[in-house]
């Protein structure tokens, strides 16, 4: 009976959170995995871990907070594109660890009833401890929302 209990109260509280949680890859600078949590329909977190490809190959990790504006524009008037902004943190692993502020810009699409989205970002990064300096963070990418 325990089990049974335990299990129920495993469904209920996975079940409090479905479509709010998202992970999966990006292309781009950073290359790699990110998720994304809503907090609700207009705010949320997300995150990466990726590595840059080319000649820099440097492990980063970010998370931004979000804010979006649903259907801010369509694509061929029927497909909506939700702009999103937000301010968040990066760190990336050189030879020394580089800290840094990060402002994203982008566009997503939900697809499949809400159960998936696909988006494109442009990052501005301004590094101000170990290094400073600035770079452009260019993303596109997909996620599944269990």
């Amino acid at each position: 009976m325990k089990l049974i209990v335990c299990l129920f109260l495993m469904f209920f509280n996975l079940s409090a959170f479905a479509n709010q949680l998202g992970l999966g890859v990006s292309l781009g600078n950073p290359t790699g995995l990110n998720g994304k949590y809503w907090l609700d329909e207009k705010t949320a977190v997300d995150g990466g871990l990726g590595m840059s490809l080319g000649k820099n190959t440097d492990v980063s990790i970010h998370s931004d907070y979000l804010l979006h504006k649903e259907g801010a524009f369509f694509f061929n008037d029927v497909h909506p594109l939700d702009l999103y902004y937000g301010l968040g943190a990066r760190m990336e692993f050189e030879d020394d660890i580089n800290l840094g502020v990060r402002i994203p810009v982008g566009l997503a699409h939900r697809v499949e009833n809400k159960r998936a989205d696909i988006f494109g970002e442009v990052a501005p990064v301004i590094d101000f401890i170990t290094s400073t300096g600035l770079e452009l963070h260019i993303l596109f990418g997909g996620r599944y929302y269990f």
